[in-house]
């Protein structure tokens, strides 16, 4: 028995209960190739995940300095992260780090094409944009955390820096440039959870995770989407892989009886064809 569809774009495809058995063989196949291949996954996840899950948790000054003292290895530290004063430009007020980007409203030219063939016209088009032209990074030395001074370039990577705000220059004769200060900074204080390999009393493999509390820092650094990734495309490498294979003819199948079949079943067709024409 066979189960003929056709799409409106294409021929008809004849689908064979051979054929059906086949792609559910495969499929029973691939399905268990796939739980040792997740299996396998998950295991070198959960060996990834172990230092996070067995990693001490640390909530005080006198902790984490121990912890610094015996070199304590995985550890997760809530607190707050400060700096040890502040930097400023031009009234901005008191950051962390700022960064002052010099921009420049320049002219530009491109050439603008419309239609088609005979009808094709082009002509050139002047827009402005402001365009950055220099670029300066303030930070301040040192950053606080738990009663622990640590120099700023040391520190696990803080949120990135925020748009503070934009001043215009005034610059005097006729054709200066129209120029720009755009400001963006970070604040003077983070609070959240420093995932660190404390060892030779400094941080290694260091992260810091903003507004995140020690019970849920765990989740938020385990890998845990590796088996869901891998089962997504694995189904849908199969599913592929089936449609291929109920699309192409499969005479293999079947052996010689089924081509002469098939020949003798388009001898017919080409027949009947010929007739009604």
């Amino acid at each position: 028995m066979s189960y003929p569809y056709s799409y409106n774009s294409g021929p008809e495809v004849e689908v064979t209960n051979r054929e059906i058995f086949v792609s559910i063989v495969f499929a029973l196949i691939a399905f268990i190739g796939g739980i040792c291949i997740a299996g396998s996954i998950r295991s070198c996840e959960d060996d990834a995940n172990v230092k996070y899950y067995e990693a001490v948790k640390l909530a005080d000054s006198t902790q984490f300095n121990y912890a610094f003292k015996t070199n304590a290895g995985h550890t997760l530290a809530y607190g707050t992260v400060s700096a040890v004063g502040f930097v400023t430009d031009d009234g901005i007020g008191n950051y962390m780090t700022i960064t002052r980007v010099l921009e420049e409203y320049r002219k530009h030219h491109r050439t603008v094409c419309s239609g088609e063939g005979k009808n094709r016209h082009c002509h050139t088009e002047t827009y402005w944009t402001w365009d950055a032209i220099g670029r300066n990074h303030f930070a301040v030395n040192q950053v606080n955390f738990l009663g622990r001074n640590f120099y700023y370039g040391s520190f696990p990577a803080l949120p990135g820096e925020n748009y503070i705000t934009t001043i215009n220059l005034n610059r005097s004769g006729f054709f200066s440039a129209k120029q720009r200060y755009v400001y963006y900074g970070r604040n003077l204080s983070y609070t959240g959870t420093v995932y660190a390999n404390i060892d030779n009393h400094q941080f290694n493999d260091a992260k810091f995770l903003n507004g995140v509390g020690l019970d849920e820092a765990v989740d938020h650094l385990i890998h845990k989407w590796g088996v869901p990734i891998f089962w997504v495309v694995f189904a849908i490498v199969c599913i592929g892989l089936i449609i291929a294979f109920v699309a192409l003819p499969n005479e293999w199948l079947y052996g010689k009886y089924w081509r002469e079949r098939k020949r003798k079943q388009q001898e017919a067709d080409d027949f009947w064809s010929r007739y009604r024409n």
